[in-house]
């Protein structure tokens, strides 16, 4: 285990880099929002997961591997851009649904809650997944908070599920509390500015992943 000075450094910072709003942030807002808090928190789950993935990466060794070839940090780079363009481009899609659809929508999602929390924990895993930055955090963030007499290993690993765990309760804290806002906006038209506005931040992050260097990621 971390000497408890290290973990009142690594666990602050890495809550700040959790709680700043980023692609996860803007994805499980975006879901709870439309969809609910369950919905939402199947978001956050996803997002955690991808989280657990990029720590089993790190301690394998991938994440290295990856870093250091420019060929598969520019496929994950573009793999991740490409993917928030398409979540923005079908939040745009879903802003041009007239008023009786959405409402017609709305009652397929009720009669058949497991398709949208499937779709929603799928795409907080991809957002988290497929992004760079989170390589990059494991590769040189974290070795700043290691110490010498523990296995490097351990040490991913105990950092990895600190992250994860501060992932899952920001964002299912993020997705309840909008989820229960969500019925104050429950109007189809703020429903449909929603979806352009999510889209815009969407296609926003993608085209600036897409055109940042490795080192401004």
């Amino acid at each position: 285990m971390l000497p408890l000075e290290n973990l009142l450094l690594i666990v602050p910072t890495l809550a700040l880099l959790v709680i700043l709003p980023g692609p996860d942030f803007a994805l499980v807002s975006r879901v709870a929002l439309l969809d609910g808090a369950s919905a939402g928190k199947a978001a956050a789950c996803g997002v955690a997961l991808g989280m657990c993935m990029h720590t089993a990466f790190a301690i394998a060794g991938i994440s290295a591997i990856i870093a250091t070839s420019a060929l598969l940090f520019a496929l994950l780079k573009y793999l991740g851009a490409a993917y928030l363009c398409w979540l923005g481009i079908q939040a745009f899609r879903q802003s041009s649904i007239s008023t009786a659809k959405v409402e017609i929508h709305a009652g397929v999602q009720e009669s058949r809650r497991r398709a949208p929390l499937r779709r929603a924990f799928r795409q907080g895993f991809l957002a988290n997944a497929l992004n760079p930055k989170a390589v990059l955090i494991f590769l040189t963030l974290l070795p700043q908070f290691m110490v010498q007499d523990i296995p490097p290993t351990l040490q991913l690993l105990e950092m990895g599920t600190i992250n994860a765990v501060l992932c899952l309760v920001w964002f299912l804290f993020l997705a309840q509390v909008l989820g229960r806002a969500r019925r104050a906006f429950g109007n189809p038209r703020f429903q449909r500015w929603l979806h352009r506005l999510t889209g815009t931040v969407f296609l926003a992050f993608g085209i600036r992943l897409a055109a940042a260097q490795a080192d401004r990621l």
